[in-house]
């Protein structure tokens, strides 16, 4: 299985696969025991096989010439050269996965396969262009949709829905409801309750993908892969900067995932997971790397969603593009996230979850400061907005820990902006973990 990177074997035995346990069992859409989840196999067979077959059609699509078409999930699910998330729907406040893949072409394949094998004359062929661009067959190639920095807000990989901003929040109301129904249910008996950490993983980053899409919106620009035409040019339009209100919007989406309400993980959960069983220490790569072995803390989690999270939102390109487009600015960006992670009120509960989170922001307005690879106006902002985070921390009031941090921030901006010969190194985030499933 491609998502999961497991193989099946023989008969196929779905009752082991984690796309069931991450989503099926941990959203708590079977009941928690083990003769439950045996008689769940069908409903989980029917999910994996719709997967499957969807796979099985993308290489039969690649087969026939078709590339990858990284837009086609935001209108209907329209190819299967897209690639696919598990559509999660929310009925009766439960998650349904019912609709989680296709089970069919889409509307984008016969079109396209009309295109390339149907019998046409220069003029059908003509009329049957101006037919796929008036029904939307938006088309996004793979390199402009791939990478975080991509521009276009409907070309990604791995997202579901007409609306990336919209969907984003759909997915966060997903993954709270997944976590609140997470724990001893989500394992079979005789598991080493160590490998929920396993199974935590892709629910606590059940938003990665989606979140990732809708920051394409902020910087970002419709555009299409016009031609001359002897009438103008088509298709039209060419080229459009997103509205500043909707890069705001998505702005408020993507820094919602920097509170620390949101990435924290209840204490329900936390105990739950020890250190890992005898034998269970390697064998999976999907687990959170920390610097607080062998004990799992929240912190490591939440620096590897954040690290998420920033990484798309202070994108250098991105960023550039903010500037140049001029509405929001990228000091916008910034500025939302500082007021997120360093300004608000946060509970002494989840003070080493802000703590992390506040030393990864700081680490990675220096990192854009000082790459000379990134445009002169970029490191302008990040440079000034260290400056204003520095005073700010000079005056806010603390106590315990968070005095320590203020100091130590403090510290590092001065040193930062100082720039000595040898400046000291700051600590590099962990490693988020492994996502993308193929490719």
């Amino acid at each position: 299985d491609p998502r999961t990177g497991e193989i099946l074997k023989g008969n196929v035995r779905l009752g082991s696969l984690r796309i069931r346990q991450d989503y099926t069992i941990a959203s708590g859409l079977v009941p928690d025991d083990d003769t439950a989840l045996a008689a769940n196999d069908s409903e989980a067979a029917k999910m994996a096989l719709a997967r499957i077959r969807q796979l099985a059609a993308h290489e039969v699509g690649h087969t026939l010439g078709l590339d990858h078409n990284m837009a086609a999930s935001t209108y209907d699910r329209a190819s299967v050269m897209d690639y696919p998330s598990p559509l999660v729907e929310i009925k009766d406040g439960k998650l349904d996965l019912s609709h989680a893949y296709t089970t069919s072409i889409g509307a984008y394949d016969k079109w396209a396969i009309r295109f390339g094998y149907a019998d046409l004359s220069p003029e059908e062929l003509h009329q049957l262009v101006e037919e796929g661009i008036r029904n939307g067959m938006l088309f996004v190639k793979d390199s402009d949709a791939r990478p975080v920095s991509a521009a276009h807000p409907l070309g990604s990989v791995w997202d579901n829905g007409s609306d990336p901003v919209a969907m984003l929040r759909h997915e966060i109301e997903v993954r709270r409801i997944a976590l609140e129904h997470f724990g001893l249910q989500s394992i079979a008996v005789g598991t080493p309750l160590s490998m929920l950490e396993a199974k935590l993983v892709p629910l606590y980053l059940h938003h990665r993908y989606q979140l990732e899409a809708a920051a394409k919106s902020i910087g970002g620009v419709y555009f299409t892969y016009a031609v001359k035409t002897a009438n103008g040019v088509s298709p039209t339009p060419v080229r459009d900067v997103v509205p500043a209100a909707r890069q705001r919007d998505a702005i408020a989406a993507v820094v919602s995932t920097l509170d620390p309400k949101f990435l924290a993980i209840p204490d329900s959960i936390l105990k739950l997971i020890p250190p890992p069983a005898h034998g269970y220490e390697r064998g999976t790569a999907e687990l959170f790397n920390r610097r607080n072995d062998p004990v799992f803390t929240p912190e490591a989690a939440a620096s590897a969603s954040a690290d998420i999270t920033l990484t798309a939102l202070f994108d250098p390109q991105r960023a550039a593009r903010m500037n140049s487009f001029g509405q929001p600015p990228f000091t916008e960006a910034v500025d939302a996230a500082i007021r997120t992670v360093w300004r608000q009120p946060v509970p002494a509960t989840l003070g080493g979850i802000s703590r992390a989170v506040r030393s990864l922001l700081v680490a990675k307005l220096m990192n854009l400061a000082a790459d000379a690879n990134v445009d002169p106006g970029v490191r302008a902002v990040a440079t000034e907005s260290l400056r204003s985070l520095r005073a700010y921390v000079e005056t806010k009031p603390a106590t315990g820990l968070d005095v320590a941090q203020q100091h130590a921030t403090r510290d590092d901006i001065d040193r930062f902006l100082a720039r000595p010969d040898a400046p000291r190194k700051q600590s590099e985030p962990p490693p988020i973990p492994p996502g993308p499933p193929i490719g």
